[in-house]
């Protein structure tokens, strides 16, 4: 596989996951969300393979506008009709009031999806949304070496992702030479 091909398919992988994941948050909030893991660095996995990692945060202050076990019960409903599969929802019992709903979506790349919904009636509710990719097989330091071009002599020198987002923000993936955060347009440029 040529490094086009490679930066190619990470790229096509990256924005297919990131897309899904974006839809998955405007059901639970159409609004800023904090960003945890952005999703653009690939992560070893497995021999010599790569992978991306994804997690958001609903901010504080943030309510349901509705009971948890409707929002999940909605939400899980949402998945199904838009092509998620192997959908769960798992409650506690007791004094824990959190909800989990896993699911996946091979076709956007989508190994593992876990929304955690934690409701405090005293405070405020929070709601993270984590996320993998499955793993793809290629040499991950090689991508690496390709998604910063000499950006940088140092990480710390490259721009760093936003510490909140919202799910239509336009995602990166990867750096410019000079370590500026890269947008792609349509043509993959």
């Amino acid at each position: 596989m040529t490094d086009g091909d490679l930066l190619g398919q990470a790229r096509d992988v990256n924005f297919t996951f990131k897309a899904a994941l974006a839809e998955v948050q405007m059901q639970v909030l159409d609004g800023e969300w904090k960003v945890t893991y952005y999703g653009g660095s690939p992560k070893m996995c497995g021999d010599s393979g790569y992978s991306f990692a994804f997690q958001r945060a609903t901010l504080p202050h943030w309510k349901l506008n509705e009971p948890t076990g409707d929002a999940a019960d909605r939400i899980a409903a949402w998945l199904d009709e838009n092509g998620w599969e192997n959908i769960t929802t798992q409650g506690y019992s007791g004094d824990i009031a959190d909800i989990v709903i896993q699911a996946e979506k091979p076709d956007a790349y989508v190994d593992r999806l876990m929304i955690d919904i934690s409701p405090d009636p005293d405070t405020y509710d929070i709601a993270t949304i984590t996320a993998e990719t499955a793993c793809f097989t290629t040499d991950v330091d090689r991508l690496d070496a390709l998604l910063e071009p000499g950006a940088a002599e140092d990480s710390e020198d490259l721009e760093r992702v936003p510490s909140t987002e919202h799910p239509t923000a336009k995602p990166s993936f990867g750096y410019t030479p000079d370590g500026k955060r890269r947008f792609w347009d349509t043509d993959g440029e």
